[in-house]
This record gives C-alpha cells, sequence and structure tokens, in this order.
C-alpha cells in the first residue's frame, strides 16, 4: 500500500514538470509554414483638382507665359525692329483705310459704261415669210442675255430644229436641243449679223438680223410665225390667222395703245380696251365668247389680243365660266 502511493506521487511529479516545459517552450516553437495576418483597408478617391482658371486670349501675359525669359533689348536692337517695321509697314491705319477706299472707288469707276447703259424692253415681233420683206432686227448687248421665244399664230410654242449664226466668235448661243428659246448674247460691243433659224414641220427659214450698240436692249421677244406649229392643241374653226401687217393688234398684246385711240374702261375683270376708228381692241387674259373677233393675237404667256366691233357687253371665259364684262367711256 505504501509502495503504491509512492507510485502515484511520482506520477504526479512527473507530469506537472512535463506541463511545465511545454509551456516554456510554446514561445520558442516555430512553425513549419507561415502564417500571413491580412489587413483589409479601404480606399478613398482623391478629391478633383481645381478647374484651370479662365483665360483670355488678348491677354499678352498668357500669351508670353509659355515663352522663355527675353535678355535685355540694347538700344540698337530697338533701332534694327523699328526699322523693319518701317519698311513692312510703312503706312499708318489711318492711310491703310484711306488706300481702301481709294481702290473702292477706282473699282467703281472701272465698273461705269463709257455710255449710258441700254434700255432693256420686252415686245413681239410678228414674222412675215413673203419674199422681199426685210428681216426683222434683234437687239443685242454685251453682258445681256437676249431670250427668243417662237409660238405659233395661236401662242403655242414652235420647237426649233436648228440654227445657223453669221458670226459664231461675236455671239454666244445657248440651246438645249429641243425646246422653242434660243438665248444669246453679244460678245463684242459693236457688231452686226445674222441668224437663220428653222422650226420643225415649216419648209421656210427665219431669218433675223442682229445689232449691238443700240440705245434699247431687247429682254425678250416673243416670235409669233404665221401658221399652226406641232404643238397646236385645238385649231380654231372659221377664225382668220391675224394679218402679219396688223401692228395694232401686235401693240395691244404688248400692252401698248394704239395710236390716236381712246383708252375705255373694263368692268368685270382685269383687261383693257381702246376704241379706233369704230373698232374695239381689248387686252385680257381670258377666252372671248362673244361678240365674234376679226383678229386675233395670243402670247406665249397666255395673254390675248382681240379687235373685235365697236360694243358696250363683252363675253368671256373666266376658268370654264362664262362672265359679262362692261365696257365704258365712249
Amino acid at each position: 500500500m505504501k509502495r503504491f502511493t509512492l507510485l502515484l506521487l511520482a506520477i504526479a511529479l512527473l507530469c506537472c514538470k512535463s506541463a511545465n516545459v511545454f509551456a516554456d517552450d510554446t514561445n520558442s516553437f516555430s512553425y513549419p509554414f507561415t502564417v500571413t495576418t491580412t489587413t483589409t483597408t479601404q480606399k478613398t478617391n482623391p478629391p478633383p483638382p481645381p478647374p484651370p482658371p479662365l483665360i483670355k486670349p488678348d491677354d499678352p501675359h498668357v500669351l508670353m507665359r509659355g515663352m522663355p525669359a527675353s535678355r535685355p533689348v540694347s538700344p540698337e536692337a530697338n533701332a534694327a525692329f523699328n526699322m523693319m517695321l518701317q519698311q513692312n509697314l510703312p503706312m499708318t491705319p489711318e492711310q491703310i483705310v484711306q488706300l481702301k477706299q481709294q481702290m473702292d472707288l477706282a473699282q467703281r469707276a472701272s465698273s461705269i459704261p463709257a455710255t449710258i447703259p441700254p434700255k432693256p424692253v420686252s415686245s413681239t415681233l410678228m414674222i412675215n415669210l413673203a419674199p422681199g420683206v426685210a428681216p426683222p432686227a434683234v437687239r443685242l448687248a454685251q453682258g445681256y442675255v437676249t431670250s427668243l421665244v417662237f409660238v405659233d399664230s395661236s401662242g403655242a410654242p414652235w420647237p426649233i430644229a436648228s440654227f445657223n449664226i453669221g458670226n459664231p466668235k461675236a455671239i454666244n448661243m445657248q440651246w438645249d436641243g429641243k425646246s422653242n428659246v434660243l438665248m444669246m448674247q453679244a460678245m463684242l460691243p459693236y457688231n452686226h449679223g445674222d441668224i437663220v433659224v428653222q422650226l420643225q414641220k415649216l419648209p421656210t427659214p427665219i431669218t433675223l438680223e442682229l445689232v449691238t450698240g443700240q440705245p434699247v436692249v431687247d429682254y425678250r421677244i416673243d416670235v409669233h410665225v404665221p401658221g399652226f406649229g406641232p404643238n397646236t392643241q385645238e385649231l380654231p374653226v372659221g377664225t382668220p390667222l391675224p394679218s402679219p401687217a396688223n401692228q395694232l393688234l401686235l401693240g395691244v398684246l404688248d400692252g401698248v395703245a394704239p395710236a390716236g385711240s381712246r383708252e375705255l374702261v373694263v368692268r368685270g375683270a382685269d383687261a383693257g380696251a381702246w376704241l379706233l376708228n369704230e373698232k374695239l381692241y381689248l387686252r385680257t387674259r381670258f377666252t372671248l365668247l362673244s361678240p365674234g373677233w376679226m383678229g386675233k393675237m395670243v402670247s406665249p404667256d397666255g395673254m390675248n389680243a382681240y379687235e373685235l366691233p365697236k360694243t358696250s357687253s363683252i363675253l368671256v371665259s373666266r376658268y370654264g365660266e362664262p362672265v359679262e364684262l362692261k365696257i365704258e367711256g365712249f
């Protein structure tokens, strides 16, 4: 029994000693691997830089800010700079403005023609195809475009087949190759010549005299050719063709009152009327229904000129509806 007690005591002492040794060796114990401790930190964005200050483009200090520092300027350098400035820009600002004004006056004077500019007109020309008749004249001017519009007796366009000009170097011609309009322009201030125009399905060519340097220039000429062209839509029945020598109707079509006539007042529509030798001459865009007319001419823009007996009441067709016109002032 005593031996068993001593044995237990020895075991207890041995256990206490082993526990102390393990506690002392814990601080010096090295693990076979490395333990790394990670510390998480929250990143914050840096504040934005302040905006750059506003820079005026005309600030010389800002413009010179990026330039290197200049060395002191000697009097000789200033004198050389002033001499170069005088050589390249010898005039003052006031002298430069005065020079521009003188140049403007010189250009304005050079654009003024030596003579009075021609008076522009638009007229109607009646062609007479009879032999022995002098060809009518077309007045041209340098720097002005003249257009010739060919129509038949009904006012329908008469297409051009071809043309030939006497002096191609003196006249510039333009034509689209299919229409009834010729455009020409004088290339010289003074020139004389002619042009021959062949219309479609017209056996007789049309000859026109071309003159320049006149006090009047033709902007547009409506060339009326006697007969009916290929574009006539409706042939009038029982009405004679206007006489080529009827210059009164030609003037009425252009808005010119017949010489010695009395102007009348038309009520009911926009029209003009004149009385001459007991005959009434009417200019209107509407179609005359009654009374029967003795002569008629039509322009390409739809204007009509009628010669009819003296009357105080006229019936016309206005956009398909009959309208009565009252003539006053007899």
